[in-house]
């Protein structure tokens, strides 16, 4: 075998010039598959080593050649003018499937050059066009390649063929399917666009984006966005409002094509999405005609009180001027002490929170922190990225544009230190202005910490924070006290101002029910509206809750007019949609011990059936009853109790059952 072997090299070496060069050629073209440049080294050295005697200078010359074979460049300049025609072949016979199945990869996968074959992207489009599951796999194939020549195609394709997956909607229905990861198509093409971070418009470290033209990292986190703002606008129980809402997207369609330019969109991508957009709004504008058919006749309906008012809704956010007056008061105060917003749930605090931008002066940055979302309990160092991130996000909204945020991992590393280099870039930015962090349901980080997931260091870096950075105030915000949370709270946290938050005032009360909305038509028999405000105690949430239901019966009656027998009508549909809210109340308030729920809710039983509470005989009981007065459920009263708000005590009396 052996001898074999230098028969052959022995034979190589002394080959004519042009032989040896087309034996160099074919050992450099059976090469290519193994793509390893060493090899191609190694092999060309030997080769010019073997021919140096016999050819001298000349076998310098088997450098090029290996190089235009390994690199399968004859390839290129075979199939080029092959996929430049195939645009005209497909333009006549309409076959783009079988047309992609004749060139690369199919017929050479090893194109090495960096150069994309003519109208070779067109065939994707067209294919995708013409049966877009079996294009898919060509695509997807296609994908598996890393040569350049492939990738630049696919890049050059992908554009053009979301644009067309999102052009051709018909319906609302498959234009919010279009951002569900179950589409057939977009998450293959696509795929970070549909991991994207819950709290942000662009996608995470863990998904870095693909190698797509910027056209569509642009866009495609708008368009999803407004696809969010279409099923939040449709899952409103009043028509007025989805129809109303559906014109507030189609505004924001029209804005975002008029943006187009100045996104940085060049002429082709901007011809490209402008039909896109224009699909959309036709698709909207149906759905709007839809709605305006059913909503004939009826009121609109702006009463909300499953979740807080936002800040966009205004008209339905009454009064706590006096609150954000004091809120404004200590922030400014030399003492710079912590506040802490408790009250009942359902009271209003984090619509308060949601509509500070409106209510407080514009040297204050309110920031809002939403401590219920586990990812920021998860760890510290989960809290601390959460926490700038809101920052960053809450300043971004009110004009002001802060440092970029360092990455998670960042804070996963070494959490303090890249807090604090990062908020000392943000308060020499902002000048003279104060960054209010205001953590809603603060309770969730003692829970936290109960359960191992974060240390009590924690309070020690929100202590020196709150000693340390004059330009940060805090507020937490829950239904507890500091000291009702225990001795870590009251000890870290030594200046801190209790600030009680309840019902509204009886104008503020009576302005929501006769102004909720520009468009509000609904009017009231006389001492309507004051009965309603004696059945709430100008309770926030049931008004918004009675509200709702007087809405809705008048519709159902076809009337605009609410009398006597349609406020007890709506008060008994207030009843069925305010059900986890009673219920909430009824189990959660009244002991924290199977024991205690049961003694409880016999002393409100005994109030809201009798009017009278039994004497209390025993130390549990005493300490049930503090429960009840502590969270407003009921309040004493002419030597005797009752019920702070009488549509909870009406509740109680004709529909609670004892646990």
């Amino acid at each position: 075998m052996a001898f074999v072997v230098a028969f052959v090299v022995a034979g190589v070496a002394t080959l004519p010039f042009t032989w040896f060069l087309i034996v160099a050629s074919l050992i450099a073209f059976a090469l290519a598959p193994a793509k390893n440049n060493i090899v191609l080294i190694s092999t060309t050295v030997i080769l010019i080593a073997l021919s140096a005697q016999n050819l001298g200078w000349f076998s310098a010359l088997i450098i090029p050649v290996t190089l235009v074979s390994y690199s399968r460049i004859i390839d290129y300049f075979f199939f080029a003018p092959f996929s430049f025609l195939t645009l005209i072949i497909n333009r006549l016979s309409s076959q783009p499937l079988q047309l992609l199945h004749s060139l690369p990869p199919y017929t050479s996968e090893l194109l090495w050059l960096p150069l994309a074959l003519p109208n070779h992207e067109q065939l994707f489009i067209a294919a995708f066009r013409n049966n877009p599951q079996q294009a898919l796999n060509i695509f997807q194939y296609t994908q598996t390649f890393s040569l350049p020549g492939f990738q630049i195609t696919l890049q050059n394709a992908l554009p053009q063929i979301v644009a067309d997956q999102l052009q051709q909607i018909q319906s609302i229905p498959e234009l919010i399917f279009t951002a569900n990861s179950d589409h057939p198509i977009l998450p293959f093409l696509i795929s970070p666009f549909y991991h994207l971070d819950s709290e942000s418009d662009i996608p995470t470290s863990e998904t870095p984006l693909p190698k797509v033209k910027p056209e569509i990292s642009i866009l495609l986190p708008r368009l999803q966005t407004i696809i969010q703002d279409i099923q939040s606008a449709l899952e409103n129980q009043n028509i007025h409002l989805r129809e109303r809402g559906l014109d507030k997207i189609n505004n924001k369609l029209v804005q975002l094509q008029l943006q187009l330019p100045s996104l940085g969109l060049k002429n082709e991508a901007i011809k490209r999405w402008t039909p896109v957009l224009e699909q959309w709004q036709k698709v909207i504008k149906l759905e709007q005609n839809e709605q305006s058919k059913l909503s004939q006749g009826e009121l609109i309906n702006p009463f909300q009180f499953g979740n807080p008012v936002r800040l966009d809704q205004k008209n339905l956010f009454k009064g706590r001027q006096r609150f954000a007056d004091e809120v404004v008061r200590r922030v400014l105060n030399r003492d710079r002490p912590t506040l802490v917003l408790h009250g009942p749930r359902r009271c209003g605090k984090t619509s308060f929170l949601y509509n500070f931008p409106r209510l407080l002066p514009s040297d204050i940055l309110p920031v809002f922190v939403d401590m219920q979302s586990s990812a920021i309990t998860t760890s510290e160092s989960d809290f601390w990225f959460g926490l700038v991130r809101a920052i960053h996000k809450d300043c971004k909204s009110q004009g002001v544009q802060l440092p970029n945020i360092p990455e998670r991992t960042d804070f996963q590393a070494r959490p303090y230190p890249t807090l604090e280099d990062w908020l000392h870039k943000v308060l020499a930015q902002i000048g003279e202005r104060r960054i209010l962090l205001n953590l809603d349901e603060f309770e969730k980080i003692g829970t936290a910490i109960q359960k191992g997931q974060i240390t009590i260091r924690l309070f020690d870096e929100l202590r020196h924070l709150i000693q340390h950075y004059e330009q940060l105030g805090f507020l937490f915000s829950g239904v507890q006290t500091l000291e009702e949370l225990g001795p870590n709270w009251s000890s870290y946290f030594i200046s801190v101002v209790p600030i009680e938050m309840l019902y509204l005032e009886p104008n503020e009360a009576e302005e929501l029910l006769l102004n909720p909305d520009p468009d509000f038509t609904l009017r009231y028999a006389t001492d309507i509206v004051k009965e309603v405000l004696k059945l709430t105690n100008c309770h926030p949430y049931c008004l918004q809750l009675l509200g709702a239901s007087m809405v809705n019966q008048a519709n159902f009656n076809h009337t605009d007019f609410i009398t006597a027998e349609l406020l007890q009508a709506s008060i008994n549909d207030a009843f069925i949609s305010g059900q986890p809210y009673f219920t909430n109340i009824w189990t959660e308030f009244t002991g924290t011990t199977p024991e205690e729920m049961v003694i409880g809710q016999e002393l409100l039983l005994q109030v809201a059936k009798t009017d009278i509470l039994l004497p209390i005989t025993t130390e549990i009981a005493e300490k049930v009853l503090t429960r009840l007065l502590r969270y407003h459920i009921l309040h004493k009263i002419n030597g005797g109790y009752d019920f702070e708000i009488p549509l909870l005590k009406q509740w109680v009396k004709e529909r609670a059952v004892r646990s």
